[in-house]
């Protein structure tokens, strides 16, 4: 008897180890439970994340695509209604004999060939802006005001130093800024342009205004000049907002983030 009180002891601490190893055991379970469950809530996450990269690059091509296509049908339409009519103007003019002995007709052969150089450069420069890569987007950006119509009164204006961005970048907003004067000269009645560039932190800010007659900026008719803006815009993951009222000219702000 007198080793009963040992034997209970021994009893008691071995109960207690088992709850304890139950409680642990319930304790690691859970925990593998949640890890499980926050493996899978991980990996979710990056399955979305990466479905929405690919849904991303695959928007952007697309959009690269349109502006391609946008690209060649202006282009093809410059070189049928601009050079395909001047060429077959020149070429009417050299079959008929009748043109060589006229000193007036062969004035007019001769006017056509650097009327047909420059149409070509032009083009060509609708193509690519050479003078981009050469003296910088800012430049580039005044040459582009400087040819505009006198009754039309632009101005560009930097409020920070601007930092050159890649070219691509500098293309696109090029001709972003270039579609939005084409509209403007097409269809605005504008007597005046601003351009604002903010340059701060890495990000660029942009302004374009215009005292214009305005339009609807939610109707779904919008020309294919204001869409191709946009194509440009998403190609560049900007955030943009177009303001404009009829007859209270149009704004549209933009903002490019750091590459």
């Amino acid at each position: 008897m007198v080793y009963l009180p040992a034997i209970k002891e021994i009893n008691i601490s071995i109960s207690e180890l088992v709850i304890m190893i139950i409680i642990l055991t319930i304790i690691i379970s859970f925990s593998l439970l949640a890890y499980q469950s926050f493996i899978k809530r991980i990996i979710r996450e990056k399955s979305i994340q990466y479905e929405q990269e690919i849904r991303h690059q695959k928007d952007f091509l697309q959009q690269q695509v349109k502006i391609q296509e946008d690209e060649r049908e202006r282009i093809a339409v410059l070189l049928h209604d601009d050079i395909g009519n001047r060429l077959n103007i020149l070429s009417v003019w050299l079959h008929n004999p009748e043109a060589w002995n006229s000193r007036r007709s062969q004035e007019i052969i001769l006017a056509q060939i650097p009327e047909l150089i420059d149409a070509t450069r032009s083009i060509s420069h609708s193509l690519y802006p050479i003078n981009l890569e050469r003296f910088g987007l800012l430049l580039s950006l005044e040459e582009m005001l400087s040819g505009m119509s006198p009754s039309l009164h632009t101005r560009l204006i930097t409020t920070h130093p601007y930092q050159n961005r890649p070219v691509v970048v500098e293309v696109q907003l090029y001709r972003i800024i270039q579609e939005f004067m084409t509209n403007v000269i097409k269809h605005a009645e504008a007597s005046a342009v601003k351009i604002y560039l903010r340059d701060s932190e890495g990000s660029l800010s942009v302004l374009l205004s215009d005292n214009g007659k305005g339009f609807d900026t939610g109707s779904s008719g919008k020309g294919m000049g204001l869409r191709n803006i946009t194509l440009r815009l998403r190609s560049l993951n900007a955030s943009y907002k177009w303001k404009s009222t009829k007859r209270q000219g149009s704004r549209l702000i933009f903002i490019i983030p750091k590459p």
